[in-house]
């Protein structure tokens, strides 16, 4: 069975608003004609494990980064590995100056770690689920080769891949640092004034993925709240749900394929998370409204519940 990595598909471990995102219409973002999105599947989203060590062993070995802390790293990762946290990748302001320089300064963190748009990655996590932020990131710069390690190091250990200890200097060299070009998709992020915009258009699904406790404080209004962790099995390794038990878990909540979907959190993260997985679900316009609910509640003007 052809990998991911054998399809060339990277693998991550780690204006106002206008009409419906139906396909062959206008973006609901961008209010600009767009053809109907190319969906990918589930194994152009996901790898195993195993379809990961096979692809390690082969003549053309993927650069594999870890969404990990340096603590983490150090106790042990996958051999080889380069590693970034999303504190490094946070973007907690959606005016166009921040975007512009989080652009700028995201792109040369891709191209330090060895990024280039021929590159397949693997990036993995240490079973927070949160190698879905950097598969974001690749999602939004047009990267057409990128994949989440499915379970995270929890299930390359599972499997009974070796783990190292290495220090930095032993890793696999890598290219050398450039900025990775810039070829972003602005469908993939909704903006603070977007989603003001999107408040009362039933053609848009708003998903605040943080706990019912944080939701219950304050949240955007008629948002639905879907914590992320319901994405995956509920034990290590954390797995994706299939796409069907995805599909049924946001049906559930009103949440379909045929809408914009905007899924938030504190600052990103998590929400993140929930856009893989509706990805994973074969929902074609998702938009990570990155700034999330920090930059909401900040924000004087904008409404809130309860």
């Amino acid at each position: 069975m052809m990998t991911a990595l054998n399809r060339r598909h990277l693998v991550l471990a780690a204006g106002g608003l206008a009409a419906a995102p139906l396909l062959g219409r206008r973006h609901a973002l961008t209010g600009e004609a767009t053809p109907a999105p190319d969906v990918p599947g589930r194994d152009e989203i996901l790898i195993t494990a195993p379809d990961l060590a096979d692809s390690l062993a082969g003549p053309e070995p993927p650069l594999v980064i870890a969404l990990t802390e340096p603590e983490s790293w150090a106790a042990g990762h996958i051999a080889g590995s380069q590693r970034i946290d999303w504190p490094e990748l946070e973007l907690g302001q959606t005016t166009p100056e921040a975007i512009a320089a989080w652009e700028e300064t995201t792109r040369g963190q891709l191209g330090a770690l060895g990024v280039t748009p021929d590159t397949d990655v693997v990036i993995y996590d240490g079973g927070t689920l949160f190698a879905a932020r950097l598969w974001w990131v690749l999602d939004y710069f047009g990267h057409e080769t990128k994949c989440i390690l499915d379970g995270g190091l929890p299930a390359w250990v599972a499997d009974g891949q070796p783990v190292s200890t290495e220090a930095p200097s032993a890793a696999t060299p890598v290219a050398a640092p450039g900025d990775y070009p810039a070829n972003a998709d602005e469908n993939r992020l909704a903006t603070l004034e977007q989603v003001v915009m999107a408040l009362d258009d039933p053609a848009v699904a708003i998903i605040d993925a943080r706990t019912a406790d944080e939701y219950a404080a304050g949240h955007i209004p008629g948002a639905v709240n879907v914590n992320y962790p319901m994405n995956a099995a509920p034990d290590d390794p954390k797995t994706y749900l299939s796409g069907d038990e995805l599909t049924r878990l946001y049906a559930d909540a009103g949440v379909t394929p045929d809408l914009l979907v905007i899924p938030y959190c504190s600052t990103g993260v998590r929400s993140a998370v929930t856009y893989s997985a509706l990805r994973v679900a074969g929902f074609p316009n998702v938009a990570l409204y990155t700034g999330s609910w920090n930059e909401w509640s900040s924000d004087p003007e904008t409404p809130k519940e309860p």
